[in-house]
C-alpha cells in the first residue's frame, strides 16, 4: 500500500508540473517502502541515500522549472514561492546529512513532514499558479 497517493484535487492545470507532483509523491513512496520494508539494515541505508539524493535532486530540478515560468510571466506571488521552496530544500538536505551521519532520520514523524508539507505547498501555493499561468497560455 502506497503511502502518498496522488488526488486529482491536487492538480494544478499545468501538466508538466503536475507530472513533476506524481514524480515526487512516487518518489516518496519509494522512500517509505524501502525504509520500513528493508529488513536488512545496510541495503536499506544505501537504497535511503540513493533514493534521498534522487529526491532532493528532483525537487530541486522541479523547483526551478516552477520558478523560471514564474519570472517568465512575471508571477505576482514569486518571491513567497521561492522562499518556501528554499525551506523545503533546507529541510531535505538536514534529513540527507542527518542520514550520512548515521543519525536514525527517516521515521514515521519525518515521513509525514514531507507528506503534510508538499500536501499543503501543491494544495496552497502551486494551485495559485494554476490559474495563473493557464490565462498565460501554459497548459
Amino acid at each position: 500500500m502506497a503511502f502518498f497517493k496522488w488526488d486529482e484535487a491536487y492538480s494544478t492545470n499545468v501538466q508538466e508540473f503536475d507530472n513533476d507532483h506524481k514524480k515526487l509523491i512516487d518518489l516518496f513512496n519509494g522512500v517509505y517502502k524501502q525504509v520500513f520494508e528493508c529488513e536488512d539494515l545496510e541495503e536499506e541505508r544505501a537504497l535511503t541515500h540513493q533514493t534521498l539524493v534522487e529526491l532532493l535532486e528532483y525537487v530541486k530540478y522541479h523547483f526551478t522549472a516552477e520558478e523560471e515560468l514564474m519570472i517568465k510571466f512575471n508571477f505576482p506571488q514569486y518571491v513567497e514561492h521561492k522562499k518556501e521552496h528554499e525551506y523545503y530544500i533546507q529541510e531535505v538536505n538536514k534529513f540527507l546529512e542527518q542520514h550520512n551521519e548515521g543519525v536514525v532520520a527517516l521515521s514515521f514523524p519525518t515521513f509525514m513532514f514531507l507528506k503534510e508539507w508538499i500536501t499543503k505547498h501543491i494544495m496552497v501555493r502551486d494551485k495559485s499558479y494554476g490559474k495563473f499561468f493557464n490565462d498565460s497560455g501554459i497548459n
